[in-house]
């Protein structure tokens, strides 16, 4: 079996504030979306977020971001770029429960219910804590 290459790509540093602004816009997106009971457009648009938050993490840490359609290795690149407390790994697992579900709210064919949706919105809330404070400890 051979392994996956991580794909990834190098990204002019001072760009991590053009990603971060695209992640609050997702977020903010989300949020309407959520209160005006648009669970899965809400729940795609938290995913979306996610990740534009975390290409913001590491282009501002390492000036590179995940360039693969797999967004499971953004995680890997995250470990490759900064270095990880135990804290911050349960932040990375709930990333990774996050794009978990990239799949099945994007291409599943169904609509979200409330209840899904608050799962990924609880997750995203803490992931976003997380990740806002780190990308600020990144001088």
């Amino acid at each position: 079996m051979v392994a996956k290459k991580l794909s990834k790509k190098s990204v002019d540093r001072n760009q991590w504030n053009q990603y971060f602004s695209a992640a609050e816009e997702y977020y903010n997106g989300a949020l309407n979306n959520y209160q005006s009971e648009l669970w899965t457009s809400a729940s795609i648009l938290f995913v979306h977020a996610a990740i534009a938050y975390t290409d913001a993490l590491t282009i501002k840490a390492g000036s590179v971001k995940s360039a693969g359609d797999d967004h499971a290795f953004v995680m890997i690149l995250v470990n490759q770029t900064i270095s990880l407390t135990p804290e911050d790994k349960k932040a990375l697992n709930r990333l990774g429960k996050i794009l978990g579900e990239k799949s099945k709210v994007s291409y599943g064919g169904k609509v979200y219910t409330q209840k899904q949706a608050d799962k990924i919105k609880i997750l995203f809330i803490r992931y976003r804590s997380w990740i806002i404070n780190k990308i600020d400890q990144i001088s």
